[in-house]
């Protein structure tokens, strides 16, 4: 049987996944560190403590922001 799988959009562009999946393990599947990303889940800044307890639902928007220094 095969897994179920939903469509998200992560930084703009449609993504597909299978469920279950949090925003933790979709970070860390796309190759980013959890510490060293900001997530953006449909309009709403995450706490970090909140990326493993929040599950992905079919249309959820993400944008996954990688903070620069410099100057």
């Amino acid at each position: 049987m095969k897994p179920e799988s939903i469509t998200i959009f992560a930084n703009g562009k449609e993504e597909e996944i299978g469920l279950p999946c949090s925003v933790a393990n979709f970070v860390s599947g796309c190759g980013w560190k959890a510490t060293q990303v900001v997530v953006e889940y449909n309009g709403r800044v995450l706490e970090r403590a909140e990326l493993t307890q929040t599950m992905l639902k079919s249309g959820d928007k993400l944008e996954v922001i990688v903070p620069v220094a410099g100057g």
